[in-house]
């Protein structure tokens, strides 16, 4: 699929060959009509001041007193030019020597302009112009001929002259027109190319940005217009969705907090702790539908240089009971040095606690999830579980998307630290533990050196 540029210049490229066709052919045309026009007008004046030299002799028949400058222009041994006057029944009078063609037609006119061909579909063409006049009461024909070879030769130097001095510019000048009209057309869609880059920038996080009508093409405002309200719908609907996932899990929050006070106090212990182990699970799920609510509002948090050190210290003692209860063990790897990033310290800790909650829920008792910091800088949650087969590694940072690594989650967990990293203008990826199980790496964008 060819680009709009590219399909204009082609149209232009075979509007302006097409157009300088015709334009010479109009000229060539034009040429050929003035030149027989010009040769006409000429042998009629030559004819019609012949025939001023006729004149009454003494004995009352007509003379011919031609200078003899004029009389000798006619007189050639090609006979390229002749003349001849004739009287009403056609016999020559005078003439320069090689004969004229019959009048035919032309005694029943002034003056009139004629061309013949004397020896058949051949080289020799003749034109020819005759004028009527009236002397001593008799009618007589002035003829002027010449052939078509000295056309010929003007119009063949004539050609010459032009291919020669500037005919030849017409190919240059063509391509010159050719790349002027395509910058031309370049600089005329500039305009959509800025349009395409904030199209490409608008994000659920960046729903409020439209495309721009400055120096848009007036054809193509329109499009942009009905863009722009297509966004404002979409917006609109989007607001209202996050508005209601927010409240939906905002309200769940108060009866959940009630069914747990309930659940205390209930007498059969065994059942509490089941009912008590349900509810915090679903408390966990709210907490982390009310924090996609608040996320899906960000592009880019608000970042500040934070120590993934102390961070990583913090995430780690509050989960330790639970990798107590769980008859598990937790450690932190190359913890020993500061380790500064540009982040946002609530959500970096609550991508990293996902990380760390989910490497406990799949690890074996027993084993341990060991929380490894690098200098790059990156921190990397290992755990000795099941793993995560290659082909379902894409799909495992999705919403609501658990597979083989089936849990009492909702599939929001990994989610949301995905969503996270990227507005940290990070990254996570997940790959292989030699040991087995899985390797999950947050890496964060390189931070300038402290002094």
């Amino acid at each position: 699929m060819h680009s709009i540029s590219w399909r204009i210049f082609v149209r232009l490229a075979i509007t302006t060959v097409l157009t300088s066709t015709f334009a010479y052919g109009w000229i060539y045309w034009q040429a050929q009509s003035t030149e027989i026009a010009v040769r006409q007008r000429v042998l009629l004046n030559q004819a019609k001041h012949i025939a001023s030299y006729l004149v009454m002799n003494e004995r009352g028949e007509p003379a011919l007193n031609l200078p003899e400058p004029i009389a000798d222009s006619y007189k050639s041994t090609t006979g390229s030019q002749r003349y001849a006057i004739r009287d009403q029944a056609g016999t020559i009078l005078f003439g320069s020597g090689p004969e004229t063609g019959p009048l035919s037609l032309f005694r029943q006119l002034t003056q009139a302009a004629y061309d013949y061909d004397p020896d058949g579909p051949g080289p020799l063409h003749m034109y020819g112009a005759a004028v009527k006049s009236t002397l001593g009461g008799r009618i007589l024909f002035t003829q002027v001929e010449e052939d078509v070879l000295d056309a010929q030769y003007l119009r063949a130097a004539v050609n010459e002259e032009f291919l020669t001095d500037g005919g030849w510019l017409q190919v240059p000048f063509l391509f010159a027109w050719l790349a002027v009209s395509m910058l031309a057309v370049r600089r005329a869609l500039a305009p959509l190319k800025q349009v395409s880059r904030v199209a490409e920038e608008i994000d659920p996080a960046t729903a409020d940005t439209r495309l721009p009508t400055r120096n848009v093409p007036t054809e193509l405002v329109p499009l942009v217009n009905a863009i722009n309200l297509a966004l404002d719908r979409l917006q609109h609907g989007l607001m209202r969705q996050r508005e209601f996932n927010a409240n939906a899990a905002h309200q769940l929050r108060t009866p959940l907090a009630v069914l747990s006070a309930n659940i205390e106090a209930m007498q059969d212990k065994s059942t509490a702790a089941k009912l008590t182990y349900d509810i915090e699970l679903m408390s966990r799920i709210v907490n982390q539908l009310l924090l996609v609510a608040r996320l899906e509002t960000l592009s880019h948090l608000h970042n500040e240089t934070v120590d993934l050190m102390a961070i990583t210290t913090d995430v780690a003692t509050n989960l330790a009971p639970l990798a107590v209860a769980s008859g598990k063990h937790l450690e932190i790897l190359n913890g020993t040095a500061p380790i500064f990033v540009q982040a946002n310290p609530e959500a970096l800790r609550a991508a990293l606690s996902n990380l760390v909650e989910n490497a406990l829920s799949h690890a074996p008792p027993e084993t341990t999830v060991s929380i490894r910091l690098t200098q790059e800088p990156s921190v990397e949650v290992v755990d000795c579980g099941p793993g995560v087969p290659p082909d379902k590694r894409n799909q495992i940072f999705e919403r609501f998307w658990k597979g083989d690594r089936n849990g009492k989650g909702a599939g929001l967990g990994l989610a949301i630290v995905k969503h996270i990293m990227t507005a940290l203008q990070g990254s996570v990826s997940i790959s292989e533990n030699p040991g087995g199980g899985a390797a999950f790496t947050l890496r964060f964008p390189p931070t300038p050196q402290r002094n």
